[in-house]
């Protein structure tokens, strides 16, 4: 069984991804993995990644934790958080992708606050990347890619690159695909020099 992990609100070293994998591989940071399906596919397929889930919900966060322990998955960590509280910690320039599927839409207007995208995460999302790493952003809502588009494409230091290989295997696109909705997704790369 993985061993708890624990950020504390200093900055962190930039060696610490050492501390938590114990090698020096790059890093991947999945936001709100859900139930860790995606985690898990690409963890397995990815051995030379490490890959750090951040989710905010405890249930969750221990379902992620057992799939990892089941599968005996060395290079996956699940830490149960806030993910600004976590990237506010991070040093720059420490992770080599992130991977944003499928966030919660707060669909109600007075909700819209409580969406994971705004400028300031893109921000942060940003000074974390090391220069050519990616942002990979999916949803299944149209308005709010194109907000969360908005947001990554006014960042000066982002450029668009493309759209992601598109997963087939979380809850969440599989009920997007039995709604026959339409999913959109986008990549973005950190400029060098930003």
């Amino acid at each position: 069984m993985s061993r708890a992990l624990h950020l504390d609100s200093n900055p962190l070293r930039p060696d610490f991804w050492v501390d938590i994998f114990a090698n020096d591989h790059p890093v991947a940071i999945e936001i709100g993995p859900g139930f860790g399906e995606f985690l898990e596919f690409i963890a397995t397929r990815q051995p030379d990644w490490n890959f750090f889930a951040v989710e905010h919900l405890s249930s969750r966060t221990r379902v992620i934790q057992r799939r990892i322990d089941a599968g005996n998955i060395t290079n996956a960590r699940a830490l149960c958080a806030q993910a600004e509280c976590v990237l506010a910690v991070l040093p720059d320039a420490c992770v080599d992708r992130f991977h944003i599927q499928f966030p919660d839409p707060w669909w109600k207007r007075r909700h819209h606050r409580r969406r994971l995208m705004t400028a300031s995460l893109v921000a942060q999302l940003r000074r974390t990347l090391r220069p050519g790493a990616t942002i990979e952003f999916i949803t299944d809502v149209e308005e709010y890619f194109r907000l969360a588009f908005a947001l990554l494409e006014a960042d000066p230091g982002l450029s668009h690159i493309g759209i992601p290989e598109l997963p087939t295997t979380t809850s969440f696109s599989r009920k997007a695909e039995a709604r026959g909705w339409q999913v959109f997704a986008s990549t973005h790369r950190k400029n060098a020099g930003s």
